[in-house]
């Protein structure tokens, strides 16, 4: 204390007024990193947070996609457009999936178009293997006619069907529709097949 009072004319001074303002600072320096050490910390903290409130979300977003309720058979049946593709007028089963619910069915001779509208709007197709594709001149008529509309459309549910029992049964379009199954079915196959599609 002595010290400071003989020499406080140097203290004041503006060399001691640098060397007490230096001394200040090493003593005062620790307190003063400790706030700006914390602040780079926080970025580092705030993406860890980021990180797992995104993994959550995506989890979150997982179960909800489990979670959501399936349509019932009813609302299926509303919902989803089904076309035949058959030159047999006399054949029935169209009629009869619409007295069994599936009121959004079609029945045309052919196309002429890959772009035919109720190709497009169709959720389902079911393909004879003789007597159509004739206007695309597809050489294996339905059998080419329901690869090119599963190649154009790879979403859309194709089924093939047929009168004969034999025939080209290694033809690519027999491994890339969905179904296959004979004409002479049971309307309630029919109708499980279009189940069995739907489920995929």
């Amino acid at each position: 204390m002595e010290w400071l009072l003989e020499n406080k004319e140097w203290i004041f001074s503006g060399v001691g007024g640098t060397v007490l303002v230096a001394a200040i600072a090493i003593f005062t320096k620790k307190p003063q990193q400790q706030p700006q050490q914390q602040p780079q910390q926080q970025p580092q903290q705030q993406s860890v947070h980021q990180n797992v409130s995104i993994s959550m979300n995506n989890g979150a977003q997982a179960q909800q996609m489990q979670n959501q309720p399936t349509l019932s058979i009813e609302e299926l049946k509303k919902s989803t457009t089904i076309l035949f593709i058959d030159d047999d007028r006399t054949f029935k089963i169209v009629d009869i999936l619409k007295k069994m619910g599936w009121l959004n069915t079609k029945l045309i001779k052919d196309i002429n178009s890959l772009s035919d509208h109720n190709v497009v709007a169709a959720d389902i197709l079911f393909i004879d293997i003789q007597g159509v594709g004739k206007l695309l001149q597809e050489k294996d008529e339905g059998l080419g006619l329901a690869l090119a509309i599963k190649r154009r459309y790879p979403h859309k549910k194709i089924i093939i069907y047929s009168a004969q029992e034999d025939g080209a049964r290694f033809h690519e379009a027999l491994s890339e529709a969905d179904y296959s199954l004979p004409k002479t079915a049971e309307p309630v196959r029919f109708e499980e097949t279009i189940l069995k599609v739907l489920a995929k």
